[in-house]
Order: C-alpha cells, then sequence, then structure tokens
C-alpha cells in the first residue's frame, strides 16, 4: 500500500472526491419564496483497490488528488476550484414542489423536489422526493442522482436522513507505491510517496447521510446543518486509465466518508 505520512491526510478536505449528496431537511421551500443553502467538506477519506495485470487486488487509499488531470481546462477548473464547496439556491413552485440549481462540489445543475410528507400539515414527519441532472467537472460529463430527504423536528433541533443513487462520469486517483524511496519528494510539508495513478469510469453510487439541522434565529430564516455522509460504489463501467498510462494497475474507488458542514434557508 502507499505510505502515507501521518499529516497527508488533512488535505483530503480540499482534493479528494465530492459528496454526491448533503445533510438537509425533508423540507421544500414555501410557493413564491427562494431558498438557499452553503456546505463545505470539513473531512473524507475513501477507499479502493488496485487491479494489477494477474488480476490480484490489492487495498489502497483513494482520493486526495481528484482533479480532472488536463490543467487549463475549464473541468480542470471546475474540479479542483470548486471542490469542497458548494452553494444552492431553490424556488417553491408549489408548497409541494419546488426548483433548484447548485454550482460546487465539482459540479452544476438542477434539480427538482416533490414534498410526500409536510409537518406543516400535520404529517408526523417531513419527507421529500428528489432527482437532478448535473454537469461534473472532474469526470468531465453527465451525472445525476435520485432519493429522498427525511427530517423530523424536535423544537429548533430536526434530526435528518438522506438516501440517494447517483450515476454518471467519475474521476479517481491513488498513488501506488514503488520499490525503494524514489517515489516519495524530498521536500513539501505533506510528502505523499507514491506513484499518483487516475481512472475515469461510469459510477453508479448509494450515498447516505446521518445528521442534523439546528436552527439558527428563527427555523424560518436557516438552520444551521452538520452530517456524516457515507457512500459505497454500487458498480463502474467504462473504466479508462488516465496519468502514467505505460503503467498497467488500474485504481478502482469503492467507498468513502465525507463529513459536511452548512446551512439552508429557510431551515424549515
Amino acid at each position: 500500500m502507499p505510505r502515507l505520512h501521518p499529516l497527508a491526510l488533512l488535505p483530503l478536505a480540499l482534493l479528494a472526491c465530492s459528496p454526491a449528496i448533503t445533510p438537509r431537511t425533508g423540507d421544500t421551500t414555501p410557493a413564491g419564496k427562494f431558498g438557499w443553502s452553503v456546505h463545505a467538506v470539513a473531512w473524507n477519506f475513501g477507499w479502493g483497490h488496485f487491479e494489477r495485470p494477474s488480476g490480484a487486488e490489492t487495498p489502497v487509499t483513494t482520493g486526495g488528488a481528484d482533479i480532472y488531470p488536463e490543467d487549463s481546462t475549464f473541468p480542470w477548473f471546475l474540479s479542483s476550484g470548486l471542490g469542497a464547496y458548494e452553494v444552492g439556491f431553490r424556488y417553491g413552485l408549489k408548497r409541494w414542489l419546488e426548483i433548484g440549481a447548485s454550482l460546487g462540489f465539482q459540479r452544476f445543475g438542477g434539480e427538482a423536489r416533490f414534498a410526500v410528507l409536510d409537518e406543516d400539515n400535520g404529517d408526523p414527519v417531513s419527507l421529500v422526493l428528489g432527482a437532478g441532472g448535473y454537469y461534473t467537472g472532474v469526470g468531465h460529463g453527465p451525472w445525476g442522482r435520485a432519493g429522498l430527504d427525511l427530517s423530523k423536528r424536535l423544537g429548533r433541533v430536526a434530526p435528518l436522513f438522506n438516501l440517494y443513487v447517483s450515476h454518471g462520469a467519475a474521476y479517481h486517483t491513488a498513488y501506488l507505491d514503488l520499490p525503494g524511496d524514489d517515489d516519495c519528494p524530498l521536500e513539501g510539508p505533506l510528502p505523499q510517496c507514491g506513484l499518483l495513478l487516475g481512472a475515469f469510469s461510469n459510477e453508479t453510487r448509494l450515498s447516505a447521510a446521518l445528521g442534523v439541522a439546528i436552527g439558527a434565529g428563527t427555523e424560518k430564516i436557516g438552520a444551521v446543518t452538520i452530517g456524516v455522509v457515507p457512500h459505497v460504489v454500487l458498480g463502474a463501467s467504462s473504466q479508462v486509465r488516465a496519468l502514467h498510462l505505460d503503467r498497467a494497475e488500474v485504481p478502482h474507488h469503492d467507498a468513502g466518508l465525507h463529513i459536511v458542514v452548512g446551512g439552508q434557508g429557510p431551515g424549515w
């Protein structure tokens, strides 16, 4: 496995793969009103394996440099400059229907959300179904997701749960450990040993979020959100190697975990 300096896990929050979803409540924006959201990755970690020519698989940590490999291009800018943050805006068409758009987490696009249960109408919980389509810079192609947002208000606190399936263009990297110490940089505050390899694919991912929203001021103004967002890759196809094409090893991303903080308005 690649030899990681203990501090090398810190920059993963800035450069590793972005989460497919963020913690949010199961509420829609009131009809005729605008809403907003901001989110950032506080920390994340990924794991996967190298597929070797012999068919053997070697476990490896993934992420840390998941940026579109061709610099000075729009995909590179989107995946590098907007990898750890997301800003979204929403508009309520009906009390049970909202549309929205977001930019960040290496992608941009829009979605629609439909309220199935609403605590404002006396239901025991708030439940929303959502689906959206995006362009992802890191994979340089289309990407989409569909799932649900569920929450329960307990005064100014609302525990929440989100579950989504996503599919689309993806790009993942991992460091391949080479014999000796020649693959270790001699300079830099956070040296990373190994040869960086990458691969494009079409990835299907199952993501969940478990967290809480806390009303800030009044709940109608906004709420702070925080959650743990684990994911597992259900399948990946059309694998295409990138970086150091002379190497036969192919990196595969299998699962990961993000801690995401942010806020939304209105809160609920």
